[in-house]
């Protein structure tokens, strides 16, 4: 999954998420051995960001991520290796359940949305989709972001998306909503009626990529023909378990 805070200097768009969940009745003590090692490891230098989902199959799992880097930082050897890997050894990885999960993600700028709003709450949707057919659902997604910015330029929606880097057959898109005012923001109701015109998108998106391409769209998005499966969930940032 993905994080809130975008600070990309060139290159920098990739985010290392590794999914993590304490055993029963280590909560508390999960969270103490995390603080200790991230004060010793990741407190001024190759730091990490926290995030606690809160609802879903997921519930109870944290996600530390690590971002933005380049692939050339993946090249380099980080300080105090050895000691950093003993650490989790011996005082983190026994706190877990052994179904851990980790992932790399590329931010995908053209289509994030208002992506630089900063949100200790987020919806994460997380899409994989058919094999096949990630050119498309990129390309749409892109498009689609082009589009909502063009008519729509106030708008205080927020949303960060991601392609999972080395998937394989199995290609995962994930988008990041950004809930600055926390999670009131999922009230139907909460930016007030619908006064745009009801086939503004469709008319907007014909104008600049034509009618044949609105056809093609048609046929990737129209009844989630693109999406193999799709998981959504809540979650907050943990600011007391994250690098300063």
């Amino acid at each position: 999954m993905a994080v809130a805070f975008i600070v990309n200097g060139q290159g920098k768009t990739l985010y290392t998420v590794n999914t993590v969940k304490p055993k029963a009745g280590q909560k508390m003590a999960f969270e103490a051995a995390w603080k200790i090692h991230l004060a010793k490891f990741h407190k001024n230098a190759d730091k990490r960001n926290v995030y606690e989902i809160m609802s879903g199959k997921y519930t109870g799992y944290y996600q530390i991520v690590e971002g933005p880097i380049a692939y050339a930082d993946m090249d380099a050897e980080k300080p105090m290796s050895k000691e950093h890997m003993m650490d989790l050894d011996k005082n983190y990885f026994p706190m877990l359940e052994d179904e851990r999960m980790n992932a790399t993600y590329r931010w995908d700028d053209t289509a994030s949305y208002n992506p630089k709003v900063k949100a200790d709450k987020s919806l994460v949707t997380v899409t994989h989709v058919k094999f096949g057919m990630i050119t498309e659902t990129i390309r749409e997604s892109r498009r689609g972001s082009l589009i909502n910015a063009k008519i729509n330029p106030t708008s205080r929606f927020s949303s960060n998306v991601y392609t999972q880097l080395w998937s394989g057959s199995d290609p995962v898109r994930v988008s990041v909503r950004n809930l600055k005012d926390g999670f009131k923001e999922l009230e139907t109701d909460y930016y007030g009626p619908n006064t745009m015109a009801p086939n503004a998108f469709k008319d907007a998106y014909i104008k600049d990529y034509g009618q044949d391409a609105w056809d093609a769209r048609q046929k990737v998005l129209e009844n989630n023909a693109n999406v193999q499966s799709r998981e959504v969930f809540i979650r907050r940032f943990r600011k007391d378990l994250s690098s300063e």
